[in-house]
């Protein structure tokens, strides 16, 4: 799962992104309204870390736009705004949780988790990448509108990589993606998985293409 992580303290950003990596979370760093725009429009997260005092546009009026464009994606608040009136106006706008500075990285941690916990945690519910769409509910993927069958972990596969387009994922990274949505993969059944989304995607005249980056993982593009 990737985090985008929209804080304009690089260093705090950093140590955030760290302590993420190493609870197996893949994530970006915006330090602007700007630049989480710009993240959003090249990939899919499954939550964002968000600070109100960002340099350009308040971070409430982020979240307003978010839920005004009917982006759901999960807003944990993290500021140094603790009053009462601040964390009720955050909240009436759409955050799903609220964290003040200074703040424990294990509670960060766990209350991310339990966002993403929560039915319909993902930003987005139907994908779409080139000609290929996957209702993630539904578990239904078509190509030009053509229906295409997938095993259920091959599903898991095609959606990480579509949550990803553009960017490249490690094979660990993938294996933790599959495994926090409650996957299981024996040796050797990711390699299998993605030959076989891959297949059925070249079959159905998809005109997305998986390849192997020797050494570092898969990009879907």
């Amino acid at each position: 799962m990737r985090v985008l992580i929209t804080e304009d303290n690089g260093e705090l950003a950093e140590f955030i992104q760290e302590a993420l990596s190493q609870e197996g979370y893949l994530s970006d760093i915006a330090r602007s309204a700007g630049e989480l725009k710009l993240f959003l429009k090249e990939a899919s997260y499954a939550a964002i870390i968000l600070d109100l005092g960002l340099p350009d546009v308040d971070g409430i009026d982020v979240l307003k736009g978010l839920r005004r464009d009917k982006n759901m994606v999960p807003v944990l608040i993290l500021t140094a705004r603790g009053g009462v009136q601040d964390r009720i106006k955050g909240l009436n706008h759409g955050a799903d949780d609220y964290l003040i500075k200074p703040f424990a990285i294990d509670e960060l941690i766990a209350r991310l988790r339990a966002l993403l916990r929560r039915p319909n945690s993902l930003s987005n519910t139907l994908l779409e990448s080139g000609n290929v769409k996957l209702d993630v509910i539904a578990k239904a993927i078509t190509v030009n509108n053509n229906n295409i069958v997938m095993g259920r972990t091959e599903i898991a596969v095609l959606e990480a990589f579509m949550r990803n387009e553009g960017l490249t994922v490690s094979k660990e990274s993938l294996e933790n993606m599959i495994y926090q949505d409650g996957y299981s993969l024996t040796d050797n059944a990711l390699q299998v998985a993605v030959h076989r989304v891959r297949k059925k995607l070249a079959d159905a005249h998809s005109t997305l293409e998986i390849t192997t980056i020797r050494g570092i993982g898969y990009l879907l593009k």
